[in-house]
């Protein structure tokens, strides 16, 4: 499938809505589908096992199996006889549009069984956050893997939100829930990705010197005085493992240090641009803003504000 026609949504557009949320204890062989729904839907697997089919292709599902699909994407799910499943499902949509009536997003439609020998397959993926920073987006697809400790509570907190008695604060909170639980799984996303991935011993000790040298302005030599080996070389390393290069992780220790000064000393704006080796007070605002969105004054007051 052509990724450049994937569907995406930023973090800061979204502003989804939760039409249904419930926990269900199937019955041995329990299935529901082959169906389609016109929102999009998370089934996620707390315990049991069974057999997912996504526009027809087969899952083994099992504890820990998160199924994602979005509107007129064929899915049937059949619960093990002997280990049939507990399963969490949450009707949502990516984008809200408010209606009267909780239920206003539910709508199911049974369809026959998907034959993927005769039936066109639709793109069922979705992108959460902007795909020129892959480090900060999250792919729905078919099927995802999550921990159970970490993410059952969540799927609970919200079917426990959506049955309790309506109020006129329910639908911002189950949004509220919705959008801890995606920022959970990326956060869990770059946790694994990170565990097994260890740095090696030369790209962490420079990322230390990296926090240790913040106040200064970055020497590319640098790279190869603290490795022996030559800068391109160690560059092209830290990157692969890091998934950044040594000056915008460099950067992001100045810009850190920044905010410190800032928010716990009382050092002029004047003083901070020259312990930062920032070149004038002019360049170092200019530089904040960009990467924070607001001037190094108002920073300070927002840091001390309650």
């Amino acid at each position: 499938m052509n990724n450049d026609h994937l569907p995406a949504i930023s973090w800061q557009s979204l502003q989804p809505a939760v039409w249904y949320a419930n926990k269900l204890q199937c019955l041995p062989g329990f299935s529901f589908g082959p169906r389609v729904i016109d929102e999009h839907q998370f089934i996620f697997v707390a315990a049991g096992r069974g057999t997912a089919f996504i526009q027809g292709e087969p899952y083994d599902a099992h504890p820990g199996n998160l199924f994602y699909y979005g509107p007129d994407t064929v899915h049937h799910f059949i619960a093990d006889e002997a280990a049939p499943f507990l399963l969490y499902g949450l009707h949502f949509s990516w984008e809200e549009h408010i209606a009267s009536g909780r239920s206003s997003g539910i709508k199911i439609r049974d369809t026959a069984k998907f034959d993927p020998a005769q039936d066109s397959k639709q793109d069922n993926r979705m992108l959460v956050g902007n795909a020129a920073q892959s480090e900060d987006c999250l792919l729905f697809q078919d099927m995802r893997q999550l921990s159970i400790e970490r993410f059952e509570p969540r799927f609970a907190r919200l079917a426990e939100c959506y049955s309790a008695e309506s109020r006129a604060y329910t639908a911002p909170l189950l949004r509220g829930l919705l959008l801890e639980l995606l920022a959970a799984m990326k956060q869990e996303e770059l946790r694994t990705s990170s565990s097994q991935q260890p740095l090696s011993p030369i790209i962490s000790a420079i990322a230390a010197k990296c926090d240790e040298h913040a106040r200064e302005r970055y020497n590319h030599n640098w790279l190869g005085q603290w490795s022996s080996y030559h800068p391109d070389h160690i560059a092209r390393l830290f990157r692969a493992q890091l998934g950044t290069t040594p000056y915008d992780y460099f950067m992001s220790r100045k810009l850190a240090l920044a905010k410190e000064l800032l928010a716990h000393s009382e050092l002029s704006l004047l003083t901070i641009a020259d312990e930062l080796q920032a070149g004038s007070i002019h360049n170092f605002t200019k530089w904040f803003k960009q990467h924070t969105g607001v001037p190094p004054g108002q920073f300070r007051k927002l840091s001390r504000f309650i």
